[in-house]
C-alpha cells in the first residue's frame, strides 16, 4: 500500500501558468498514430505545439472563440465578474509510431506547459483503463463542509460521525493522485463529470482538477467521457428545460473530442462513439434520454425536447450499437461497453417506475439492451448514478459465428465514487444480481477513534487486460479507493487500498 500526502502528484512541468492558460492542455482521441492536444486560452493568439524525438515541426494553433463556454444565462452565477469567453486550441497530430511516448510542449503566450503523452498500443498488448463516474465538481466543494456518510453495515463508527472525514475537493484530488500514480493508458468517466452541465464555473473546476492548479492527468492520459444526467442539467433558473439541456451539453462537447459516429443528426455527434484501442473495443452510449417521455423507458422524466438521442430499439443509437458489436465482436479481444445510468444498482436510481421512491431518473429502461450485450459476448459494462460501488452478475446466452447460443456473463459496475456524495443502498431498488457492495461488504473498523479500515470512499476501478503464458487473456477488475488515514494531530495523508473483490475474466 503506498501513502499520499494531500499533494497533487505532478506527471507534468509548468512555468508561470495563470495568465496565458484558461485550461492547460489535455489529451484527446488517440490512435495507433495519432492524437489531438486541446487547450484554453485567455487570449486570441496561436499557440504551439513541439515535440520532441521527432521530425514533426512546431505546430502552430488556430484558436476559436468557445462561445458555449459562457456562464449561466438562465440565472446568473455568484461570485462575478467572471472572465470573458476563452479561446480553445485543438491540433491534432498524426504520422505518429505505434505504442509511443512522446514528450510534447505547448506553449502560449509567455507561458509553456510541458507532459508525454503514448499512442494507442497494439492489439497484442496489454492496456490499462482507470474507470469511474460522478466526480460532480463544483466550487462549493472546496468550501461546504464533508458530505454526510453513511453507516456500513457491521461499522463500529464511534457515536458523533456524521459526515466523512475531508470534502469533496479533497477526496477527489486524492483520487486523481492515486489514478495518476498508476499510470493507465486510458480514463474512463462514466458521466456526472460536474454537478451543473450548465454552470460553466463547475466546468472550470473539473478542469483545475484535471488541467489545472489541482492536478494535469488529463495532461498525458486521455480522458473517454459519456454524458450523465448533471451534464444536461442547465443549473439554476434553466434546469432540465431543453434549452438549458442543450447549453449544458454543448459545453460538454465543446471540451472533448471523440471518433465520430457517423450520426445523421448532426447533434447527436459526439454523444456516443467508440474506440478501438489496443485489444480492445471501447463502446460509450448516450444513456440521457428515452422514449416515450415519461414512460418505463425513459431514464429521465423531467427531460423533453433537448438534443438527447434516443437509446430504445428502433432508434439510430440502437442500431448503430448493435452494428459496433458486431464488428467488434470480429476485431477485438474484448469489448467494453460504458452509458452513466446503471441497468443493475442498488441506490435511489434503481427503484422501478411506478414505485414508491422511484426517482424519474432510474437506470432501468437501459435493460433494454441486455439481448445486445448477451448476443454480441460483452465482456464488462460500465456506468455511475447510483453514487455507490457495486458489481451485478448476470448470466445469459451470446451467438456465437455459427449461430449456436452458448452460456455467457457479465459482470455490470457502478463506479459512482469518483468525487461527489457517499450513498448507501437505498428502500425499494431491484438489482437481484448484485455480488458486491462496498457499503455492504466493506465494514468499517475503527480503533480510538479513527478510522483503521473499511467503509466506503472516494475511488475508481482500475481494470488490467494481459495475455497470458498459455495464448489465453485475462481481463482483472480491482475496485480501489484513496483511504483517509488521520493522525493523531488531525492530519489526513492519504493511502492506496483496494475492496476485497478483485474478479478475473479469462478467455
Amino acid at each position: 500500500m503506498r501513502s499520499f500526502v494531500f499533494l497533487f502528484l505532478c506527471l507534468n512541468t509548468l512555468t508561470g501558468f495563470g495568465e496565458e492558460f484558461r485550461v492547460l492542455p489535455y489529451v484527446q482521441n488517440p490512435t495507433p498514430v495519432g492524437i489531438t492536444i486541446r487547450w484554453l486560452s485567455n487570449s486570441e493568439e496561436p499557440g504551439t505545439v513541439s515535440l520532441s524525438g521527432t521530425e514533426h515541426d512546431a505546430i502552430k494553433s488556430t484558436p476559436i472563440l468557445a462561445s458555449t463556454l459562457s456562464y449561466n444565462p438562465f440565472k446568473e452565477e455568484p461570485h462575478g465578474p467572471h472572465p470573458a469567453l476563452p479561446w480553445i486550441h485543438s491540433v491534432r497530430i498524426e504520422g505518429l509510431k505505434l505504442s509511443t511516448e512522446y514528450e510534447y510542449t505547448v506553449t502560449q503566450g509567455q507561458e509553456a506547459h510541458s507532459s508525454m503523452f503514448r499512442t494507442a498500443p497494439g492489439k497484442d498488448e496489454a492496456v490499462r483503463l482507470i474507470v469511474y463516474s460522478d466526480s460532480e465538481t463544483e466550487p462549493e466543494s472546496s468550501t461546504t463542509d464533508p458530505v454526510a456518510w453513511p453507516v456500513s453495515t457491521g461499522s463500529n463508527r464511534p457515536d458523533g460521525v456524521k459526515n466523512y472525514l475531508v470534502n469533496q475537493t479533497a477526496g477527489y484530488i486524492a483520487n486523481c493522485n492515486v489514478m495518476a500514480d498508476r499510470k493507465p493508458n486510458l480514463i474512463l468517466l462514466v458521466g456526472d463529470l460536474v454537478e451543473a452541465g450548465g454552470e460553466q464555473r463547475d466546468w472550470d473546476e473539473f478542469w483545475r482538477h484535471n488541467a489545472g492548479q489541482y492536478g494535469t492527468l488529463a495532461s498525458s492520459i486521455p480522458i473517454l467521457p459519456s454524458l450523465g444526467n448533471h451534464e444536461n442539467y442547465g443549473g439554476p433558473g434553466g434546469g432540465y428545460e431543453a434549452a438549458a439541456a442543450n447549453l449544458a451539453t454543448d459545453k460538454y462537447l465543446t471540451y472533448f473530442d471523440v471518433p465520430d459516429n457517423g450520426a445523421t443528426n448532426p447533434k447527436h455527434k459526439g454523444r456516443y462513439y467508440r474506440l478501438d484501442y489496443g485489444p480492445l473495443t471501447l463502446i460509450s452510449l448516450d444513456s440521457s434520454d428515452g422514449l416515450p417521455h415519461k414512460s418505463a423507458s425513459d431514464t429521465n422524466h423531467n427531460l423533453e425536447g433537448s438534443h438527447a438521442p434516443d437509446f430504445n430499439p428502433g432508434s439510430e443509437q440502437y442500431r448503430w450499437l448493435e452494428m459496433q458489436l458486431a464488428d467488434a465482436r470480429k476485431k477485438s479481444r474484448f469489448t467494453f461497453v460504458q452509458f452513466h445510468h446503471t441497468m443493475f444498482g442498488s441506490g435511489p436510481h434503481s427503484v422501478p417506475y411506478g414505485q414508491d421512491g422511484f426517482s424519474g431518473q432510474a437506470g432501468i429502461p437501459m435493460r433494454v439492451l441486455l439481448p445486445l450485450f448477451m448476443k454480441y459476448g460483452v465482456d464488462l459494462v460500465f456506468s455511475g448514478h447510483d453514487e455507490l460501488l457495486e458489481r451485478s452478475y448476470v448470466v445469459g446466452e451470446e451467438q456465437l459465428a455459427d449461430g449456436q447460443m452458448c452460456p455467457h456473463a457479465i459482470h455490470f459496475y457502478d463506479a459512482g465514487i469518483g468525487g461527489d456524495g457517499l450513498r448507501g443502498p437505498s428502500v425499494g431498488f431491484d438489482n437481484p444480481h448484485r455480488q458486491f457492495l462496498a457499503h455492504e461488504n466493506a465494514p468499517e473498523v475503527w480503533e480510538n477513534g479513527r478510522l483503521i479500515s473499511g467503509g466506503k470512499h472516494y475511488g475508481h476501478l482500475e481494470v488490467d487486460v494481459q495475455p497470458g503464458k498459455d495464448g489465453k487473456w485475462s481481463i482483472e477488475v480491482t475496485p480501489v479507493y484513496a483511504f483517509p488515514k488521520v493522525d493523531e494531530q488531525g492530519r489526513v495523508t492519504w493511502e492506496r487500498r483496494t475492496y476485497a473483490d478483485v474478479v478475473r475474466v479469462t478467455k
